[in-house]
């Protein structure tokens, strides 16, 4: 365990004692500080702003969040969140781990603001993160606050649990909605989401894998190759395989096995494509939205729906990898979202904790100005996904879809209604649509039949989940 050389090379200099202590990587503070016992006014964390004259780093506890009305009071200019991706490739040229981000303004050469609820008593502890993404740094508060003298020291934030007061009202109006957001944000999203000129580009080895999708005439070596220089590829591929919904009673210990014995090359290349375009985003990881939630719920619907589709009559013609691909990225618009318009995105986070009454779609359209299931449609347009991946994507919460390859909306719709039941939650509602199932030709028995199949192999769904979450650090 090593901190970066500029921050070790800096604390050397201040000459002031620390100490490090080993936490896991891929963890926010927030869980970090969850599974240490520490108190989160005791963790300081950075939000970077980007100003007309340059970044700045805002400094505050975890137990705050910013209050972007007093900052403008402040600085009298607007001062937005730096982007996910600005934020970690920043810190990452500068020789910090990826989403490792050190509260030292003085080692990266900016200014900085610090919230006042950061100047406690000389004898309080602070925690911070160190910049190798496995370590925090230690110091007394005296001490910390020594190594920010040259900073501006302000009132900009709000104990969160202040803020979890307010979402928690039970009269929650669109204007009161309205003027929360605009408070707790640093601007307002545009009116309509086609003026979003920011989508992130597909990953090139998400690209690659789309062509290699797209050519009939496919190889395992062709896959392996890909898996070779990409290897954090691997797990997913080989967690997937081991589920038992394939049926497969033999030992899977190795990729060819899975792909050749288990997978087949259609679903090894659905499971790679799933994997690799979440890495075109840079997402909170805890929050009823965040990528662990996320990546879970997208890893049981895609395997529900590939159950569903087992039992389609003939006459319903629907193609299985297709299916399995839409559930797996049907809720990609939340990382579109969290990506382009983080404050919001954490606020969004926030009310849905504390406001589990409230329909996720009414809190989406106030709070993030659009729903999940319209930039996620764009956005599969724009990347150039399969028609059938667009439609679910665009149609998943529809009841009455008629449009064109609702067979993929529906199953998807079928399956987060099921999900519900066992807590994995998208749905207000976990009665199954009457059109929906009629049009597929499904029944009730046979849905909950699939559901108690997906059940049995939650283990293995939920190793897949987190391969595929830690393969996005």
């Amino acid at each position: 365990m090593k901190l970066p050389d500029a921050v070790q090379s800096y604390l050397d200099q201040q000459g002031l004692p620390y100490r490090l202590i080993a936490c896991p990587s891929g963890e926010s503070l927030n869980q970090i500080a969850e599974s240490l016992g520490i108190p989160l006014q005791q963790v300081a964390r950075i939000v970077l702003l980007k100003a007309k004259s340059g970044l700045v780093m805002a400094i505050l506890p975890c137990s705050h969040v910013l209050d972007f009305s007093r900052l403008y009071h402040l600085s009298q200019c607007s001062l937005d969140p730096v982007h996910g991706t600005e934020t970690a490739r920043f810190f990452q040229t500068r020789g910090c781990s990826i989403r490792s981000y050190p509260p030292l303004p003085e080692v990266f050469d900016i200014p900085a603001l610090i919230d006042n609820s950061l100047a406690m008593s000389d004898e309080d502890e602070t925690y911070f993160d160190s910049g190798s993404g496995n370590l925090l740094v230690h110091m007394r508060n005296a001490d910390f606050r020594a190594l920010l003298t040259r900073a501006r020291w302000e009132q900009f934030a709000t104990p969160a649990q202040d803020l979890d007061s307010l979402a928690g009202q039970q009269t929650l109006t669109p204007a009161h909605l309205t003027r929360f957001t605009q408070r707790y944000t640093s601007s307002r999203l545009h009116e309509h989401i086609e003026t979003i000129t920011e989508l992130p580009a597909m990953p090139q080895i998400a690209q690659y894998l789309r062509a290699l999708r797209a050519n009939p005439e496919v190889t395992i070596r062709d896959i392996l190759r890909v898996i070779e220089q990409n290897p954090s590829l691997a797990a997913p591929v080989v967690y997937w395989a081991r589920c038992p919904l394939h049926g497969h009673h033999g030992a899977v210990d190795s990729l060819e096995t899975a792909i050749t014995e288990v997978l087949g090359i259609e679903n090894t290349l659905n499971v790679l494509l799933g994997s690799s375009v979440g890495r075109a985003f840079q997402v909170p990881v805890d929050g009823p939205v965040g990528l662990e939630h996320l990546w879970r719920h997208s890893v049981y619907c895609a395997a529900l729906v590939g159950e569903l589709v087992k039992l389609l009559p003939e006459t319903v013609v629907v193609k299985p990898g297709l299916a399995y691909l839409s559930g797996l990225l049907h809720d990609f618009g939340y990382l579109a979202l969290g990506h382009l318009f983080p404050a919001r995105f954490f606020l969004f986070n926030r009310f849905l904790t504390v406001n589990r009454h409230l329909p996720p779609s009414a809190v989406e359209r106030y709070v993030l100005g659009v729903e999940h299931w319209h930039i996620g449609a764009w956005l599969m347009q724009a990347w150039s996904m399969p028609e059938e991946v667009i439609a679910a994507v665009r149609w998943h919460h529809s009841e009455d879809c008629t449009q064109p390859h609702a067979e993929y909306s529906n199953l998807v719709l079928i399956a987060n209604r099921l999900l519900q039941q066992i807590g994995l939650d998208e749905e207000q509602s976990h009665r199954l649509p009457a059109l929906a199932m009629f049009t597929l030709g499904l029944t009730r028995e046979q849905a909950l039949e699939a559901l108690a199949r997906v059940q049995t192999s939650a283990a293995d769904l939920d190793a897949l989940a987190e391969a595929l979450r830690l393969g996005e650090e």
